[in-house]
């Protein structure tokens, strides 16, 4: 397992991780941004952006308890920051909390700093006699960056030990110097080194087979906060500890961006065009590019990964980096005072030989570039066409629509992660939604539609009988009171003399009303008979000439033109040739009463058309009737309510309301649709589209 790996159930798919990482060392799979060990430099920028805590790091607490635990004598070394990583805790604080810790001893890795500055001032001499470069090595993160991408660089690096490699060796060989001293041989593989610091990247440098061995563990600020809390230690409250290490003055300006050319002694004006000093990835990685491009003049890089080692990833507060700064300029100015000219000339003296060389192993982890065509296909799949729709939002952690089309090819990403992507296809799949949506509701309406055609279908003939005889002698006797009353008297005389004009009313209403009903359970029957349909070869012209016929007279006697376009060359129709008349009738009939009530010229049109397939179920060819009128028109709450029995917008006298709910029934039973289209003063008209081969069985 890697140094840095992502916790599942905290990944929340914000791609920052992504964006911030400086190595492409993150891919989602799944939607989950799973840290590449192998391309990881460990700089540790994925911690410090995750919001959601989302990124875990090897925990070395317990390694360190059990060096703690099996080792005579354990040396802490903190590094240069550790007095703004602890604030506001006293420097000699967080010493004596070490100590009661267990450590035998504390170091500043400071002085390791200090003798590196030395080293490095011959380096930059170097350079500037040979026109070379000269990359600062002891940022971890950047050796590991420039290790893995940048082979053009390799020849570059300084190789020159960390400070904290120096500090472990000068420990040694003051330890080595007492024991040959003592002639005490019993510490020999006794001695442990722990370094402290903010840095998550120090624990991949003692990895490296160059400098392994030299520190037994790295602990960071928080996780020896996390160590202080554990052993019920709380250092604010510790006793006051001197440090052990050797003296040393500017070496603890080494975590400020330039403190090493401060340590070397070399000059940081602004106008010096040889030495460029620069820190924070989004700045080190431009520079470092353009070296290698060839397109910079500079001839000593002191470059940090994180803005100053004073803004590891890993520091015990949230101060800000100015704030640190400060802290280390005024622990720099007082400890320095402190320190003598002889003592610190002593110090350099007694670890001049001490080796600060070191050697580097290169890994080029470059990834293969896709070419145009995958690139252009991932684009696609995208519904990134044009340049005009690659946004470049960034959302998915890539600078460009591009980026991340290279980065899916290289199995680094995934197709989701693009916002406006994933916003498409949600919008699709809820118009899709609404679709079924509507599909659904209308189905529950064709089915409550369905279920009460069937229901009335089954009482119709029922009722039928029970009512249509007593209806028939009700309507006989009625006539032949009202002949007896009217008329010649029978066997020679008359009911009740002369003509009572109030009884004769009677009857007559008598009449009207009984001849209503059995209208009504006429339809009724016609109703009952839909669910029987026999289906026959029938030539829609032909039909519709019938209808013209039926229908012509009552439509001339009401003054309204009826006009009938039906072409012969329509197909020949599979279709229960009564139930269409049937339905064709009743919807001229509607029309014609429509337009009697309507002011204005009257006209009523049947035409037909074959439009080809028909968008129904079946598939099939299909033809598409309309019957429509210019007249008064229905208003728009009433059209949901047209196809059900017994609703009607006529006088009561002259419709039962269950004439469409019949058409309905018919066109649903040819497997076909029926739709109305209605403005109010304007007319309405019907459009019926009905499979020429029938759409389903008889």
């Amino acid at each position: 397992m890697g140094i840095v790996t992502t916790i599942p159930e905290k990944c929340k798919r914000c791609y920052t991780c992504i964006r911030e990482c400086p190595a492409k060392a993150i891919k989602v799979e799944g939607g989950q941004a799973t840290v590449i060990e192998e391309r990881c430099i460990v700089c540790g920028n994925c911690v410090k952006v995750c919001a959601q805590a989302a990124k875990s790091i090897e925990n070395s607490v317990p390694e360190v308890v059990d060096i703690l635990a099996g080792r005579k004598q354990v040396i802490a070394c903190l590094a240069p920051s550790f007095p703004a990583g602890f604030y506001p805790i006293p420097p000699h604080k967080i010493v004596g909390a070490l100590k009661a810790l267990g450590f035998y001893e504390v170091w500043e890795v400071a002085l390791g700093a200090e003798l590196l500055g030395t080293g490095y001032a011959s380096l930059f001499k170097k350079a500037l006699r040979t026109e070379t470069c000269v990359v600062t090595s002891p940022c971890p993160a950047i050796v590991s960056y420039v290790s893995k991408y940048m082979p053009t660089l390799h020849n570059f690096l300084a190789p020159v030990v960390s400070p904290m490699v120096a500090t472990a060796r000068i420990i040694r060989k003051r330890f080595r110097n007492g024991q040959e001293k003592t002639g005490d041989r019993s510490l020999n593989g006794d001695l442990g080194i722990v370094f402290i610091g903010p840095c998550i990247a120090k624990k991949n440098e003692i990895r490296d087979p160059a400098v392994a061995g030299e520190i037994d563990a790295v602990l960071t600020f928080k996780e020896l906060l996390r160590l202080f809390d554990e052993r019920g230690i709380d250092p604010a409250l510790a006793p006051d500890g001197a440090i052990d290490s050797p003296a040393c003055r500017m070496g603890r300006s080494f975590p400020i961006s330039g403190g090493l050319l401060k340590t070397a002694g070399l000059s940081t004006d602004i106008l010096e065009n040889h030495i460029l000093i620069t820190e924070g990835k989004d700045r080190v990685l431009p520079v470092l590019w353009e070296l290698a491009e060839g397109k910079s003049k500079a001839r000593f890089y002191d470059v940090l990964f994180c803005e100053g080692c004073i803004n590891g990833p890993k520091m015990g507060n949230e101060l800000s980096v100015f704030a640190r700064k400060q802290i280390m300029a005024d622990y720099v100015s007082e400890w320095s005072k402190t320190v003598t000219e002889k003592e610190y000339l002593e110090t350099l003296e007694e670890f001049k030989d001490v080796p600060q060389g070191r050697s580097f192993t290169f890994e080029t982890v470059n990834l293969p570039e896709p070419g145009e065509a995958q690139i252009a296909n991932v684009l696609a799949n995208m519904r990134k066409l044009g340049e005009d729709e690659q946004l470049n939002c960034g959302a998915c952690g890539y600078a460009t629509c591009r980026d991340k089309a290279v980065a899916v090819c290289q199995g680094l990403a995934e197709p989701e992660m693009c916002l406006p992507y994933i916003v498409d296809e949600l919008e699709i799949a809820l118009e899709r939604v609404k679709q079924s949506h509507e599909e659904l509701v209308s189905a529950q309406q064709k089915l409550v539609q369905t279920e009460r055609l069937a229901s009335m279908g089954q009482i119709a003939a029922g009722v039928a009988h029970e009512i249509n005889n007593p209806l028939g002698t009700i309507i006989l006797y009625s006539h032949l009171l009202l002949k007896q009353l009217i008329g010649p008297a029978v066997g020679g005389t008359s009911f009740g003399g002369a003509a009572d004009e109030a009884v004769q009313a009677d009857l007559q209403m008598i009449v009207r009303e009984a001849t209503r009903c059995k209208n009504i359970v006429r339809g009724l029957l016609d109703f009952g008979r839909q669910s029987r349909v026999s289906k026959a070869p029938t030539s829609l012209a032909e039909l519709a000439g019938e209808v013209r016929t039926i229908m012509g007279p009552k439509a001339a006697a009401a003054g309204i033109s009826l006009s009938v376009d039906v072409p012969e060359s329509l197909p020949v129709m599979m279709i229960d040739q009564t139930q269409i008349k049937q339905m064709l009738v009743n919807l001229v009939q509607n029309g014609i009463d429509a337009v009697g009530s309507a002011a204005g010229a009257g006209e009523v049109r049947l035409h037909a058309r074959s439009p080809g397939k028909s968008g129904l179920k079946s598939g099939d060819e299909s033809v598409e009737m309309e019957v429509s009128d210019n007249g008064c028109g229905i208003m728009k709450e009433n059209i949901g309510k047209l196809f059900t029995p017994f609703f009607t917008t006529k006088e009561s006298t002259k419709g039962t309301g269950l004439g469409l709910a019949i058409c309905y029934g018919i066109v649903k039973m040819h497997s076909g649709n029926i739709a109305v289209d209605s403005a109010v003063g304007k007319g309405t008209t019907f459009t019926i589209t009905l499979p020429v081969g029938g759409g389903g069985k008889s």
